[in-house]
């Protein structure tokens, strides 16, 4: 293991809207300490510094109206090469406009030798001070789904940290230096690579043994329709128990457990939780909207995954590529549900040949690997 510069300092940029940037800033900061304790790591929140608090909800729920109402449009920005185009030169100055802040209040004070983006805003504005400001930092950009889009691509980043092999040839397309590329996948807690005795997690989560486990998860903000689903099994009659877990959505977990002593199978209702691996582990399915750090947990547990409101973008672009490794399956409709899970409940479903596919996307060391080969190119800088 390389030896860190003394005096290490190491920034890591993220974007709090989206639970899935600040959990992968949190799990590389983790690996920070555990491999080099004595480096010091400041984690920030761009939205700290740009914008007042009610300008911040009122763009966080245009953006949750987007997704949920028009992902088309959303599909748009993602998709439409003349939409970037058009907008390339407006989001540069956008940029070049707003870059002295960060500069000012993070990273003239703090110094970094290394500055680490989860989100594409915070490493387009680091990229811009690199230039303006001659810093000598090494940017590294951590995508946290199984694509990229174009806002990723700055000149001034020294490192790229992609998901799985094959998405380095969009990179390279895009005029990218290979050498800058590599595959380490999407970190994630370690807790995801640890084993658990199945019989005691049950017990305390207070759940049956004999029965097929289905986790619902609707993401940190309980987006989806996870009560509808729950109504469709209720109909079913299979032996089933149902863990749902409603994020910050505290009306949806309000309406989910007025329901909850009316079905005919044990639910169980929890809001905002840091124990997604103990529920992944205990659970025969997952069904959930596919997340980048969602599906990289599911990978790293082996626990089959039923796709459900995709909401356009990065998530519809997550979907296309996990079906097309055959490695989620997608629900469209009550129908699609009833017949994944008679099928993961007899054995006309190869559970081991699915899980040695997942294996080969899964990367439960992926923050160790970020960290380690950050020291490896500072040492190579120095």
């Amino acid at each position: 293991m390389e030896r860190p510069p003394k005096n290490l300092r190491v920034l890591l940029l993220y974007v709090a809207a989206a639970t899935g940037h600040r959990q992968a800033a949190e799990v590389i900061r983790q690996a920070l300490k555990r491999l080099y304790p004595e480096a010091e790591i400041r984690r920030e929140n761009l939205y700290r510094y740009y914008g007042n608090t009610l300008l911040k909800h009122l763009l966080d729920s245009v953006y949750s109206a987007i997704v949920r109402l028009a992902p088309w449009f959303w599909n748009l920005i993602w998709d439409s090469k003349g939409v970037y185009w058009l907008t390339y030169g407006l989001v540069n100055l956008l940029y070049q406009l707003n870059y002295q802040r960060l500069y000012k209040k993070v990273i003239f004070p703090f110094e970094p030798q290394v500055v680490i983006c989860t989100h594409s805003i915070p490493c387009a504005l680091s990229s811009v001070i690199k230039r303006v400001k001659k810093a000598n930092y090494l940017l590294a950009a951590v995508p946290t789904d199984f694509c990229i889009h174009p806002y990723w691509f700055y000149e001034n980043v020294d490192i790229y940290f992609l998901p799985y092999e094959g998405l380095e040839k969009k990179l390279v397309e895009k005029g990218i230096d290979p050498k800058k590329i590599k595959i380490t996948g999407i970190p994630t807690s370690l807790n995801f690579s640890k084993s658990h005795n199945s019989k005691e997690l049950k017990r305390k989560w207070k759940l049956k043994e004999d029965l097929f486990t289905i986790f619902l998860l609707g993401g940190g903000r309980g987006v989806g329709s996870l009560r509808k689903i729950i109504l469709t099994l209720d109909k079913s009659n299979l032996p089933i128990q149902i863990l749902v877990v409603t994020g910050t959505n505290r009306r949806l977990r309000k309406k989910i457990q007025k329901i909850q002593s009316k079905v005919n199978f044990p639910l169980t209702v929890l809001g905002y939780t840091r124990q997604i691996d103990e529920l992944m582990e205990i659970s025969d399915l997952l069904i959930s909207k596919p997340g980048g750090l969602t599906t990289a947990e599911a990978l790293a547990k082996e626990i089959p995954m039923g796709i459900l409101d995709s909401q356009g973008g990065p998530e519809r672009r997550n979907e296309e590529f996990l079906l097309e490794k055959e490695i989620a399956f997608e629900l469209n409709s009550r129908e699609d549900i009833i017949y994944l899970i008679r099928n993961l409940m007899d054995s006309s479903f190869d559970l081991e040949n699915w899980r040695k596919r997942a294996r080969k996307l899964a990367h439960p060391e992926a923050a160790e690997k970020i960290t380690q080969t950050v020291m490896e190119s500072l040492d190579t800088r120095s």
